[in-house]
């Protein structure tokens, strides 16, 4: 599989999570209850068993369908970054929603993403998004670039938290997740629900994953949350939020996991006009050394006022929820 973008339907298709256990439970303000702790990939790939973050399970019974248990979560409480009023719990999952009503898991392989704009009238995932929402921590994610729009072949970029060094700082998708119970053992399966292009990323692709800020973890994850009021969080991320710069062709294969995936490359001049032509950024606007120091901030914000560890201080997207999202009528109508 030597460009996952030419071939899955959907973004992403390919994310990284560089924390081991002990850190990522940190970052998530989670308890860990994998069983077996977490593994870094810089290389996650569809069908990956991966962590996720879910509601820990009340006493009292609330939820439905928890990630490998029966249920998940009470109310959420507050929403303050870096707590967990209602508890949040560290679990494993498989990389491609398997609905509960499918008869093979083989479908969770084209699973691996949910449109945002139909993700609560869908067949496949209107349930989970009603109930069984989750967390999908992750340090940066890749897509690739396509000079002339149709080529099989793409440019990898590897696409980070601007204001943070690539080699860290977490962040959560927003995920469902479900539990399929028709094979020898429940299967845990969870997808990334994706948008309109983030600002500024549109070069490489028409649609993105939805990042979540993290003063809204536990309202997301709080199966007693009504999903019509979390739609002002499915938005892309605004401009300044995120850093991409382009990376070796190697990451196409999902049998490469070194952590050299996320380093920088030099443009081939070809792509590099290509790039220009389809309004993507220059060569020299790409950031710092990807195992180095920090790229680039966005406008108006201090790499040196961001948090050094845990979570990243995703601020820039706390808006008013009333405010348009952008993208407008074309982000409901468009893409995958």
């Amino acid at each position: 599989m030597s460009d996952p973008a030419a071939t899955l339907d959907g973004m992403c298709g390919r994310y990284t999570q560089k924390l081991k256990t002990d850190d990522l439970v940190a970052a998530m303000s989670a308890r860990d209850g994998t069983g077996s702790g977490v593994a870094e990939s810089y290389n996650v790939a569809p069908t990956s068993t991966m962590p996720i973050v879910v509601a820990e399970p009340s006493e009292a019974g609330g939820g439905s369908g928890g990630a490998a248990g029966e249920r998940s979560g009470g109310p959420a409480g507050g929403e303050r970054p870096g707590t967990a009023p209602a508890g949040r719990v560290l679990r494993l999952a498989t990389w491609g929603l398997v609905p509960s009503w499918a008869k093979d898991r083989a479908i969770g392989a084209k699973m691996i993403n949910a449109r945002a704009e139909t993700v609560a009238t869908k067949p496949a995932f209107r349930a989970a998004f009603a109930a069984r929402r989750c967390l999908v921590p992750a340090t940066g994610f890749y897509e690739w670039f396509h000079p002339g729009g149709g080529s099989r072949r793409g440019q990898p970029f590897y696409i980070y938290p601007a204001g943070h060094p690539a080699t860290g700082g977490i962040f959560a998708f927003a995920g469902l997740y479900e539990v399929w119970r028709k094979g020898d053992a429940p299967l845990v399966t969870f997808t990334i629900l994706t948008t309109a292009a983030a600002e500024g990323l549109a070069f490489l692709h028409d649609r993105s994953p939805v990042i979540l800020p993290a003063a809204a973890w536990d309202r997301w994850i709080d199966p007693a949350s009504d999903p019509a009021a979390l739609a002002p969080l499915l938005r892309p991320a605004p401009a300044g939020v995120l850093a991409a710069h382009p990376v070796d062709a190697a990451v196409g294969n999902v049998r490469n996991k070194d952590p050299h995936l996320t380093d920088p490359v030099d443009l081939d001049p070809a792509v590099a006009e290509a790039l220009a032509l389809a309004g993507g950024p220059t060569a020299a606007a790409f950031g710092a050394p990807a195992g180095g120091g920090a790229a680039a901030s966005g406008p108006g914000e201090s790499a040196g006022a961001r948090p050094a560890g845990g979570a990243v201080d995703l601020s820039l997207f706390e808006r008013d929820p009333a405010e348009p999202v952008p993208g407008g009528d074309a982000a409901a109508r468009g893409g995958r």
